[in-house]
């Protein structure tokens, strides 16, 4: 005999319901595929492709034994994968095998209400990865359709069939938000998330490094991922003004540019002598593992845990793992002291690399500028000659630069002359060190996109930028932009349309855009907006928020305990409420119970009211034993009332029959038959 054979009807799952189950955890995993390896997904597929055959060819359906085998497979492959089955990663990815492999032996509606359960664990496991309020959205709505399954598993609540069972399950979801509120407010806070305690996500974070040569910004550009947010306490500056500063680079070996060792001693981040009136901003930065934080060029202020460094660069004493968020100052015109003979040396240090004719067109515009003079030429009217020179030469801008070779400064000057901001501003740094000018390179952002919706600025991973810093005697350090130089004629739109995801750059001028991709794009900011204030709102209300509202209540003195009070009388004044609505909802709308109440109201007026203690048949038998004549209309009606009630699901059918069967029935203190006996005894006959 096979298992199944025993298995009673009532509890064998129907086919229906194993669909929408396969489907349900086939929804939920779909966001969890990207951070699952590559074979792990492969197997989840294959497991979910057999559970739907099998629908449709049920000797597709393994034995026993294949979904031994099937076991002992995806746990190999989750070994081989992740080299281990504890942590975030591991873990995980088990938990999502096993889930699926459970979909092959659903014998049982307990197993389907196990697979349910478990599908709970797997969407919680989610948040480990992900908090935005896109997937939050998603998983909602996976949560709901898991209700609604349990919901129509278990035949609760009246619920026959999926569409009853929805309903029930909206009315719960909503039953639940007001007590959701409550304990999220009022609940006391760790310093951090719960799940982000004890574990270590291996998972990479894009973002900027700290070095550069020529493709690495250019791979980074045409990444749209977002880099952080920006809100300005006043008007937000124009575009072209947005140098985000990021990481200083010093030292080049003749391919990369790297930070170097700083002179020793040299802790002070040189003067502003200078500057404009300074603009206040905050910013909400992605996660990168790096120290730096990215500032409005010039910054003049340090957020807390954070500095500024001799180079004007602003570190966090902390590598950035999370979300940060910090308030900064800068000021966009300013005029610097000039560093000692030690930062000059450095500035000025030059690669093993340099080709003769690099020396050769330097001096070239050295005699240009001095026009065959002796006496040397000033070193801004130099930097403006080497500016003209990416102008008016044919120098191209294009994401999709040809590849150079050991020295990429010289050809990309004298062969390729096509590149992205690395090329320029490595190539105008090289040249201006080789004219005796100090150089450095800065790596940040330019630009960002303006979000009308929420009142904030979006820099993304596709608007960083490279340019240069030279020492100009009497002005400090200042910033040239080699990039800019280009005559816009020369930049390669086409590559820019072609890589860029998430919009264009303000380095891109890619013309006017459909109404279709305007729709979009106000859609795209309109999500970012929900993410922002998701972010703000829910995701950083922290112990400190909560101290804050408990100072504004006059609770500030209690402390965590004026917390928990205030937590309790609120849920406890939140459950009233969903009670006496319940209740009142129940009264109104349950037309079974209105009915029976009106027979025991007309009954309880001839001096026989139901007791508290008393059931409808125990009821029905006390009336027919004092009042004989009423005993036909009474255990009519309540023939029909009790299966309904207690039983068979009500129909609009025996609705209508109690309806009729009461609608005449007037009991009166003396026995007097009752009109509408004939009517009883015709539906008890029928």
């Amino acid at each position: 005999m096979h298992k199944t054979d025993s298995i009673p009807m009532a509890e064998r799952p129907e086919r229906t319901q194993i669909l929408w189950t396969t489907l349900l955890v086939a929804a939920a995993c779909a966001p969890f595929v990207r951070y699952l390896d590559g074979q792990v997904t492969a197997f989840l597929a294959l497991i979910l492709a057999i559970r739907l055959l099998a629908l449709r060819w049920p000797a597709a359906l393994p034995n026993r034994w294949i979904r031994a085998l099937l076991a002992f497979a995806g746990l190999g492959n989750c070994l081989a994968a992740y080299h281990t089955v504890s942590g975030q990663d591991g873990g995980s990815a088990l938990l999502a095998t096993m889930l699926v492999l459970k979909l092959l032996e659903l014998d049982t509606k307990r197993d389907l209400r196990l697979v349910l359960i478990l599908l709970g664990f797997l969407s919680v496991v989610q948040f480990l990865f992900d908090e935005s309020f896109q997937l939050t959205f998603y998983l909602g709505l996976i949560a709901l359709g898991l209700v609604t399954l349990l919901t129509e598993l278990n035949g609760g609540l009246g619920a026959a069939g999926l569409r009853p069972a929805l309903r029930v399950s909206a009315r719960l979801a909503l039953q639940a938000i007001p007590l959701t509120l409550v304990l999220f407010v009022l609940f006391p806070r760790l310093t951090a998330p719960l799940w982000s305690l004890g574990f270590d996500s291996s998972k990479g974070l894009t973002g900027m490094s700290d070095s550069m040569e020529p493709g690495n910004i250019s791979e980074l550009v045409v990444n749209g991922e977002l880099a952080f947010r920006v809100r300005f306490a006043g008007q937000r500056p124009n575009s072209n003004q947005l140098y985000w500063r990021g990481p200083v680079l010093w030292t080049m070996n003749g391919r990369r540019w790297t930070p170097g060792a700083p002179p020793s001693g040299w802790q002070e981040p040189a003067r502003l002598i200078e500057s404009s009136e300074p603009i206040e901003y905050e910013i909400v930065m992605e996660p990168t593992k790096q120290r730096w934080l990215f500032a409005l060029d010039m910054p003049i202020s340090e957020p807390e845990g954070a500095a500024i460094s001799p180079d004007y660069q602003l570190l966090s004493n902390q590598p950035v793992t999370a979300l940060k968020r910090y308030t900064a100052r800068s000021v966009l015109s300013y005029r610097t002291a000039e560093p000692d003979a030690r930062v000059r040396a450095l500035a000025l240090e030059l690669p093993d690399n340099v080709t003769p004719r690099m020396r050769a067109l330097v001096e070239d515009w050295r005699t240009q500028v001095t026009d065959g003079r002796s006496d040397r030429a000033d070193d801004w009217t130099l930097v403006q000659r080497a500016l003209a020179h990416f102008n008016r030469e044919n120098f191209y801008y294009t994401l999709l630069p040809p590849k150079l070779g050991a020295n990429p400064a010289d050809e990309f000057l004298f062969e390729t002359r096509s590149g992205f901001c690395e090329h320029y501003a490595s190539s105008f740094a090289l040249l201006m060190r080789i004219a005796g000018i100090p150089s450095r390179i800065v790596l940040g952002y330019l630009g960002g996109e303006t979000n009308a919706f929420g009142g904030y600025t979006i820099v993304r991973q596709s608007d960083a930028h490279a340019w240069v810093e030279v020492l100009i005697e009497g002005r400090g350090w200042v910033r040239v932009d080699p990039t800019a130089a280009v005559d816009p004629s020369r930049i390669d739109n086409r590559a820019a349309t072609e890589l860029l995801g998430a919009g264009a750059s303000v380095r891109f001028d890619l013309g006017e855009a459909a109404a279709l991709a305007r729709w979009m794009r106000d859609l795209r900011l309109l999500g970012d907006t929900l993410e922002a204030n998701w972010q703000n709102w829910v995701l950083d209300f922290s112990a400190q928020d909560q101290r804050r509202l408990m100072d504004r209540l006059g609770l500030g003195a209690w402390q965590e305990y004026g917390l928990a009070v205030l937590m309790v009388l609120a849920v406890s004044l939140t459950l009233g409420g969903i009670l006496l609505v319940l209740m009142r909802e129940r009264t109104e709308r349950d037309p079974l119970e209105q009915l029976y109440a009106r027979l025991c109201q007309r009954l309880g007026r001839v001096g026989l009211p139901r007791l508290p203690h008393e059931g409808p048949d125990d009821y029905g038998q006390r009336v027919a034993a004092a009042r004989p004549d009423l005993a036909s209309e009474v255990g009519g009606f309540l023939a029909l009332y009790v299966p309904a009630r207690y039983g068979e699901r009500l129909t609009p059918e025996t609705l209508q029959r109690l309806s009729d069967l009461l609608r005449g029935f007037t009991p009166r203190t003396q026995s007097v038959q009752s009109a509408f006996r004939g009517k009883v005894t015709a539906s008890n006959g029928g």
